[in-house]
């Protein structure tokens, strides 16, 4: 069985269970990709979740680019 470590976390998994991230370009488990990335609620780009904003509901997340046709 192939393998491949996570980037974040350097977790070994089976390649077939890791999730390919375009904002990273690398691969992840599962576990750090639901804690450390977000879909943004209008374009649905995926974005790493310490760069994302908060929306003005509180209740989902904005991408940079969404954030900035906004809200300028």
């Amino acid at each position: 069985m192939n393998t491949i470590n996570c980037e974040i976390c350097g977790k070994e998994i089976p390649s077939g269970e890791a999730i390919y991230c375009e904002a990273g370009d690398f691969f992840v488990c599962k576990e750090c990709y639901d804690d450390e990335f977000v879909e943004c609620e209008r374009c649905g780009d995926i974005v790493p979740l310490d760069e994302a904003y908060l929306s003005v509901g509180g209740n989902g997340y904005l991408c940079d680019c969404c954030h900035d046709d906004l809200f300028g």
